[in-house]
């Protein structure tokens, strides 16, 4: 070959790259150039990261589940975390996390509201973070007979039986299904709502570009994601909704969301560019069983030619400090989240959607799926489904084709979902005219793999007990109600009754002290509260107040908020000052009229003895 067929050659192929790389650049296919060499293990250290900065902000250097986030059980701030510690596999004080949310769950269902009159996303919440850190919630409370999946779901209604788990808008639907879904429960006969009526709602509510939205006629990411994973085990379904399938449903919805998705990867959701919204995005995908890091569709070319993958739209809000922000702009609806500062409720959501990540490429359940992992064998299954339906064209025959249609109902019910290629199988059925076959989906009480084992009160129980201290503050709160509740449900042992007695005395007294602390905040709120204004009309009431106040503990002072701390100083001061200047002014009077009468006497007295002078003189 001479020279100039060399030329020729080298010209035509840097002529070939270049077009393969402007057709590629502009269709966005699979041959973009991605950032998908993100290991799991470097996905986990970021996570890790998070966990670290949250000791840090709970001021623990051991269990991210220490007595500051248990305070919080049965929050928001309270309950995520266990759920991403648990999800991510971290063994943590998951015992105390049950025991403190137990506790929380009882008290708050002896009154008339129990966990939240209008939201029912309270329950689905602990249910999931109870899920998490090994518990039940099917069986919650001092008696084991409260039902947060039938309170919270499918027998969701008011006092006159009326159904409200969408009286606060989609989300009660949403969480509704996701955590019917986290264990397949069952739905009993004669519920008031049943799958297909909670998925009926869900679909019905979309909007006309795909999306979802809490409120109004404005999609947002969101809720368009969050509505994806809650239909996400329903996407291989064949039942028709009003004449829509799930999957088309899913499919529209995923199309507005990659065409919504910012250039730098992330989302912008009221107001701003932030990261929960991004997080919530990928939890979907993963869901899925979408690649983030190579699905072409969520990757976007920036002004500078870089190519950002979801995860590039995450990580850009991580802060040094390990924590994630919530934007880099301030939200005046949300002023707890300062621009570019770590935020509890951003990095709670970011080590979850890590967590969907790790699960996803380590071949695990999906996050809110918390059945017990897979087999092997039924992983290989699986796989050998999804690559025969790959090997499958239009021109493979009616038989080949149906042969692994059967493969695939081969598969059990519960399990289909994980087929993330079924849709291919679908069309080529629908291609073919082979009828598809009624579902079949076993669902279950919840209770398999869940049941409490039994508990044995062991020699370290004993000693715990024994050492707690004979003046309790409600730092020992969580130990307290782990132990109680080990207890309750150990089997019998020579000094069970002994120390069920004294449990049942700390419990008592950390309880007391507890409503304690609740009813001075509740008061200094209620009695003193706008704290300038407060006159010695108060007196008594500030004095009990602070008399009580100073009667507690260092720590339990410290439980209380610091403002209201703060106030009632202000307000005793205020007192205090206002009665010394009363006594200092009584005194003052006193002596003004002492002086007075002293003066007033004292010139009656001269004018007596003038007097009398006068008339001896007189007489003289």
């Amino acid at each position: 070959m001479n020279k100039r067929s060399l030329k020729f050659l080298s010209v035509l192929l840097c002529g070939i790259i270049i077009v393969a790389t402007v057709f590629c650049t502009a269709t966005g296919t699979a041959f973009a150039q991605t950032n998908n060499s993100v290991s799991v293990e470097q996905i986990q250290e970021v996570a890790d990261g998070i966990i670290e900065w949250k000791k840090s902000d709970v001021g623990s250097k051991d269990c991210l589940i220490n007595d500051v986030l248990l305070r919080q059980a049965g929050s928001t701030p309270g309950d995520w975390y266990p759920i991403g510690l648990g999800r991510l596999g971290v063994a943590d004080n998951q015992s105390g996390y049950l025991a403190v949310i137990n506790d929380v769950v009882q008290k708050r269902y002896n009154t008339s509201d129990k966990l939240d009159r209008a939201k029912a996303t309270e329950w689905h919440r602990i249910s999931l973070a109870v899920l998490a850190s090994g518990g039940n919630p099917r069986r919650m409370g001092d008696n084991g007979n409260i039902d947060l999946i039938a309170d919270g779901t499918y027998n969701r209604v008011d006092e006159n039986g009326v159904g409200i788990l969408g009286r606060q808008g989609i989300n009660g639907f949403i969480w509704g299904l996701i955590t019917l879904d986290s264990m397949y429960y069952d739905v009993p006969q004669g519920a008031y709502y049943s799958r297909d009526d909670i998925i009926l709602q869900i679909l019905k509510l979309q909007l006309a570009d795909g999306g979802w939205a809490l409120t109004g006629t404005t999609s947002d990411p969101d809720i368009t994601a969050m509505a994806i994973q809650s239909l996400a085990p329903y996407y291989n379904s064949e039942k028709e909704y009003d004449g829509k399938k799930v999957r088309t449903v899913v499919d529209e919805a995923i199309e507005w969301l990659s065409s919504v998705q910012l250039s730098s990867g992330d989302f912008y959701s009221w107001g701003m560019a932030n990261c929960e919204s991004t997080v919530q995005v990928v939890v979907a995908l993963c869901s899925l069983g979408i690649d983030i890091f190579t699905d072409t569709r969520f990757i976007k070319t920036d002004g500078d030619g870089r190519q950002n993958t979801l995860y590039d739209g995450i990580m850009k809000y991580r802060t040094s400090s390990g924590g994630f922000t919530h934007s880099y702009v301030n939200d005046a609806d949300n002023p707890s989240a300062v621009a570019g500062e770590p935020n509890t409720m951003a990095s709670e959501q970011t080590l979850y959607g890590l967590t969907a990540i790790i699960r996803q490429q380590s071949g695990m359940r999906r996050l809110y799926d918390f059945r017990q992992e897979q087999s092997m064998q039924l992983q290989e299954q699986i796989k050998a489904v999804e690559l025969k339906i790959q090997s499958l064209t239009v021109t493979s025959s009616t038989q080949e084709i149906k042969d692994v249609y059967d493969e695939y109902l081969a598969i059990d019910g519960s399990e289909r979902s994980y087929v993330t290629n079924y849709s291919e199988l679908s069309d080529l059925l629908a291609f073919a005219g082979i009828d598809y076959e009624e579902e079949n989906i076993t669902y279950n009480s919840g209770d398999a793999g869940l049941v409490t084992p039994t508990e044995y009160f062991t020699a370290e129980d004993i000693a715990a007990a024994e050492t707690l201290p004979k003046t309790l503050t409600t730092a020992y709160r969580a130990e307290v109600l782990r132990l109680w509740q080990k207890i309750q449900n150990s089997v019998e042992f020579d000094r069970k009754q002994e120390m069920t007695i004294l449990l049942e005395k700390a419990k008592n007294e950390i309880d007391a002290l507890q409503d304690e602390i609740d009813s001075l905040q509740r008061e200094i709120k209620e009695e003193l509260y706008p704290f300038e204004n407060i006159g010695l009309d108060k007196r008594k009431t500030v004095y009990d107040l602070y008399n009580r106040f100073m009667a507690l503990s260092e720590y339990d002072r410290a439980q209380i908020e610091q403002a209201d701390i703060e106030g009632l100083m202000r307000c005793k001061t205020q007192v205090d000052n206002l009665r010394t200047a009363l006594i200092i002014g009584i005194v003052c009077a006193v002596v003004v009229i002492g002086l007075t009468v002293f003066v007033v006497c004292h010139i009656r007295s001269m004018k007596k003895k003038k007097q009398a002078k006068v008339m001896q003189e007189s007489d003289e």
